[in-house]
């Protein structure tokens, strides 16, 4: 089911509060590197993500196994790979993945 599961991380991997620009990314990540930082936690949805589970582990697997059963199943092509190009579906690309296609140019991640 890889035009499944090429939509959903297309779609989570481009909306705004799911996700943060590559440049800013790096830049916190030398940033935290030249500090000798142990850790670094990214965006406000992973820090609140890393309080909730510290908080409440059992409740955060009730939630990831949840996540789980939400992604598509195993099924379609098998063991074969299939090319982003090649899974195409109405949702990706579509507007709803415009900032990060524009990315994907952006860092020559498209051959």
């Amino acid at each position: 089911r890889h035009r499944a599961e090429h939509t959903w991380f297309s779609l989570a991997g481009t909306l705004p509060l799911l996700s943060m620009n590559a440049e800013r990314a790096g830049r916190e990540i030398v940033a935290a590197c030249r500090r000798g930082d142990a850790e670094l936690i990214l965006s406000p949805p992973a820090r609140f993500a890393v309080a909730f589970q510290t908080r409440f582990p059992e409740i955060t697997a009730d939630l990831l196994g949840l996540a789980a059963r939400l992604l598509p199943g195993v099924g379609g092509i098998g063991t074969r790979r299939a090319k982003g190009a090649d899974s195409a579906s109405l949702l990706s690309p579509s507007p709803l993945t415009a900032m990060g296609d524009q990315a994907a140019r952006r860092n020559n991640e498209i051959p």
